[in-house]
């Protein structure tokens, strides 16, 4: 049974600032309750706290300095969830893109079975499934991924072919990478003029303004016309910039989606 005292009562008690005990309970090292507009703390619950603790005889200047490393945990954590959500989150927008590149790499493994097993767990499939289809405990494939791995990264000559490859239908344009080809180069001259006005002069920068703001925002800017916009796109599509799905829809093409990556 909880037994409620304010939080000057319990400072009183056991000596502790009450700004330090006030800290205590945003953290929730300590059961506390709203009664009557006013902030109580279970007794119990501050003794327990101090047992575990044995925080009891620390000076003032000590229990804050406890509580800041506290929170400074607290936003590490937090900080550790936030980039988490992102990667799942990017890994999700990205998925058919990162199939492709495991695709890829898988072409790298000769051996029919370790590709299996890079294939299938690089794209999500579970490694106690994994394990059991190739009669391997879950230990064994974990360290078989991971010499993979290493193989792979150690075998960096191979993957520059296939992106040598990869960059093959951007190689008329005699660059290293096609996100800085001029516009100009095979978008006409009237819709080039349209984008300069927004500062829009290569492929990079029309991707950023898209990627901000949507393709159909092209169709807004001033003096763009439906054949203007749709001459633009087809460029984009024909120059394999981009992919047109069959919704209509827009996505950049693998090659320059890892570029943007």
């Amino acid at each position: 049974m909880a037994h409620w005292k304010t939080i000057k009562q319990v400072s009183e008690k056991y000596g502790i600032a009450e700004t330090t005990l006030r800290g205590w309970t945003k953290l929730g090292y300590i059961t506390h309750s709203i009664i009557n507009n006013v902030v109580m703390l279970d007794d119990e619950s501050m003794t327990r706290h101090l047992d575990t603790h044995q925080v009891k005889g620390l000076s003032d200047d000590d229990l804050n300095k406890l509580i800041k490393e506290k929170e400074w945990e607290r936003e590490v954590i937090l900080s550790r969830f936030d980039d988490e959500l992102f990667l799942l989150k990017t890994q999700k927008l990205y998925e058919p893109l990162f199939h492709i590149l495991i695709k890829e790499l898988g072409q790298l493994i000769t051996d029919n079975d370790q590709r299996d097993l890079f294939l299938t767990i690089s794209s999500g499939e579970p490694i106690s499934r994994v394990a059991v289809r190739h009669q391997m405990t879950y230990d064994e494939v974990v360290a078989k991924y991971s010499s993979i791995l290493d193989k792979l990264g150690r075998n960096q000559e191979r993957i520059a072919t296939l992106r040598t490859q990869a960059m093959a239908p951007f190689s008329k344009y005699e660059t290293d990478n096609p996100l800085e080809i001029h516009l100009s180069r095979f978008i006409n001259d009237r819709a080039c003029h349209i984008l300069r006005k927004l500062e829009i002069y290569t492929v990079y920068q029309l991707l950023q303004h898209t990627s901000k703001y949507g393709w159909p925002s092209l169709k807004r800017l001033d003096g763009m016309g439906a054949i203007t916009y749709n001459e633009i796109i087809n460029s984009l599509y024909n120059a394999n910039f981009i992919v047109i799905n069959k919704d209509k829809t827009i996505t950049l093409s693998p090659e320059i989606a890892t570029l943007v990556l």
